[in-house]
């Protein structure tokens, strides 16, 4: 083996493990969301649906769901229901109790958030 051919070698294993730590360190940063959240709220909601200021929250007997208030048209802040129909304000987008849009402009879902009971304390704890 001559200079040339250990080089070309040497160099080409050298860039495919930078590639390699490259993608590595890559994914565990964007695995971290650096917006995550936790939001505790007292589980003291009656059957039906309740806004408040960042979630719509919606509880038939012992089965809850949790919704963005946010409009997943441009972002604003749903603040009315009537008749099981959340409406956001800006623009009129309509979503049914499952954050289904049911009436333009928003074509995408509301985003249903994932949440913990705790029993314990009597507490819901959501993450945003």
């Amino acid at each position: 083996m001559n200079r040339k051919q250990f080089l070309k070698i040497f160099l080409s294993s050298f860039g495919l493990f930078v590639i390699y730590l490259w993608g590595r360190l890559t994914k565990n940063i964007s695995d971290y969301n650096f917006r995550k959240q936790s939001v505790v709220l007292p589980n003291d909601f009656s059957n039906g649906v309740t806004l408040q200021k960042d979630f719509i929250i919606i509880k038939n007997g012992d089965k809850l769901k949790i919704f963005s208030s946010r409009c997943s048209h441009l972002g604003c802040r749903i603040n009315t229901v009537n008749q099981n129909i959340f409406t956001c304000p800006c623009h009129g987008s309509q979503f049914d109790l499952n954050g289904n849009p049911i009436k333009g402009p928003a074509a995408k879902s509301l985003t249903e958030l994932k949440f913990k009971m705790d029993s314990k304390q009597n507490q819901i704890i959501i993450f945003s």
